[in-house]
């Protein structure tokens, strides 16, 4: 593994992503959403989540993978980015879910 990518998970040699340390697949039918250190809007969402986790060890976790997307946003500034979807799909509209933002 390298060690700028993904620490926690890993896709599996028939392509199931993966918890590292427990071997858990994540099932079909739960949402993941990957965010990369590229994206403009990634390091604050990260940190956002961050103050908002309970477990200590976790959030400590999640501060140190912030820090690496800071870090890659300060070291390559050529390759940040406003996110895009392109998935050749329509993306659902579906603001209510974000209701609690307000």
């Amino acid at each position: 593994m390298l060690k700028t990518q993904e620490p926690k998970y890993a896709v599996n040699n028939i392509g199931r992503i993966v918890n590292r340390s427990s071997g858990e697949i994540i099932p079909d039918d739960e949402p993941v959403m990957i965010f990369r250190a590229r994206d403009k809007n990634a390091a604050f969402v990260i940190s956002y989540y961050a103050k908002i986790c309970a477990d200590e060890k976790h959030q400590a976790a999640v501060k140190s993978r912030l820090h690496d997307f800071v870090d890659f946003a300060h070291q390559n500034p050529e390759k940040m980015k406003e996110p895009d979807t392109d998935t050749g799909t329509d993306v659902p509209n579906r603001a209510n879910a974000f209701d609690f933002l307000n």
